[in-house]
């Protein structure tokens, strides 16, 4: 008994030794190899990182611990590569459900379902720092559902068929510090509502960025978020709204993106899904919106009579709508921006450049496309914050004031 004791204490550490001086090392394992399907390999705990070869995998892959899975195609952008490829085929279920925190997947291309209930990549269980890069996810339903915080979507490229519903969507509970950065969205027609949604009451801290949309309905959809910054995407034939901003928004910064040939808006605010939940603190600088329906365009109930939309050094041309147009009760500052004419915008403007509604303060513009100098007036006292001042004045830099307490603190601390 002494000596089956000793050889079994020996071979203990022996196996300790081979792990690492007393601390067992996280595996990195293989499908096919050292596991012969993925889910095998998810299913060992052994496994902290598994690396899945060319070819195609009937599963539907459930990830209840933290792991990363990469295919054969790991750290390769989505959107511009070729070669062979990890492909997860779900068979009509979701490809990769994740349960779990800390769970990255990295260069696939997952067969999304047809079933818009369901999506490629389901994340519903409000985990946290969950990464979905590289991939090409084929979307005839929707590519992805989630209400994770602190997740990052980045480059992957997302093509929708005529059956799809959505993109990336957040829905039932709220999410947090989620960005997504550098995708590529296309095929979508019919009933589709957006590449980006975000639909939880209470989401916060949302970053849509550096992403391309071609002839989808709309890149990004809000509704219900505070604190979102919206930049630096490119849309091109969007068939709805470019950027939708529905109802009980605040913070919202829409920077730097450049929005053509849509069909309806460039950016659309809207009261008509909560009328009695008005959005407010919206900002839209720095864009190029051109040959749209509009190129910003507030509805009815959309922001409160107290509110003001900031919309400063736009380029804002060939809509043929109206370039800027308010239909709410609120005020929109549009001082600052180029209509795409020297004598400013029309009808209610002077000038020959994109039109201008009713309630939207236009003078100065711009004389020669943003980003240039405006000449309006730089505020020098409290006194002309008042009275509705504050919407015709500037700062030296040249940009506007969210209201008339932002106005007069400017001018009592220069910031």
């Amino acid at each position: 008994m002494k000596r089956i004791l000793g050889l079994f204490l020996l071979a203990i550490g022996a196996s300790v030794a081979m792990l690492g001086g007393g601390t067992a090392q996280a595996a990195t394992c293989t499908v096919p190899g050292t596991h012969a399907t993925i889910q095998f390999a998810v299913s060992d705990f052994a496994c902290a990182t598994i690396n899945v070869a060319p070819g195609t995998y009937f599963e539907s892959v459930t990830i209840n611990r933290s792991l990363t899975l990469n295919g054969a195609q790991v750290g390769v952008d989505g959107r511009t590569r070729s070669g062979a490829e990890s492909v997860i085929d779900g068979s009509g279920n979701a490809n990769v459900t994740i349960m779990a925190d800390n769970v990255t997947i990295d260069g696939f291309t997952l067969l999304g379902p047809a079933n818009q209930g369901t999506a490629a990549v389901v994340m519903m269980g409000g985990n946290v720092r969950e990464m979905i890069r590289n991939n090409i996810i084929e979307n005839p339903g929707r590519a992805a559902s989630f209400n994770t915080s602190n997740t990052t979507f980045s480059k992957n490229a997302v093509h929708a068929t005529s059956t799809a519903g959505d993109g990336f969507q957040e829905n039932s509970s709220p999410a947090s510090n989620v960005s997504i950065l550098d995708n590529s969205f296309d095929g979508a027609t019919g009933n589709y509502n957006a590449d980006v949604t975000i639909l939880g009451v209470g989401s916060s801290g949302i970053v849509v960025a550096g992403n391309s949309s071609i002839g989808d309905s709309t890149l990004v959809a809000l509704f219900h978020t505070n604190g979102a910054q919206i930049t630096g995407n490119t849309t091109t034939g969007a068939t709805g709204s470019a950027i939708f901003i529905g109802g009980d928004d605040s913070n919202i910064t829409v920077s730097g993106n450049h929005i053509t040939g849509g069909a309806y808006s460039a950016v659309r605010i809207s009261g008509l899904f909560f009328p009695s939940l008005p959005s407010s603190a919206i900002t839209i600088t720095g864009n190029v919106l051109a040959n749209n329906g509009y190129g910003v365009n507030v509805g009815s109930f959309a922001i409160a009579a107290t509110e003001t939309v900031l919309v400063h050094q736009n380029n804002i041309t060939g809509n043929t709508g109206f370039g800027v147009n308010n239909d709410s009760t609120g005020a929109v500052a549009g001082t600052c921006n180029w209509w795409g004419a020297a004598n400013g915008p029309g009808p209610v403007g002077p000038g020959s450049g994109d039109r201008v509604s009713i309630n939207v303060t236009f003078s100065p513009w711009l004389t020669s496309p943003a980003p240039s100098p405006c000449s309006g007036a730089v505020v020098t006292s409290k006194e002309q914050c008042k009275k509705g001042g504050w919407q015709t004045l500037f700062r030296a830099d040249g940009t506007g004031f969210k209201n008339q307490g932002d106005c007069v603190s400017y001018t009592n601390n220069g910031k």
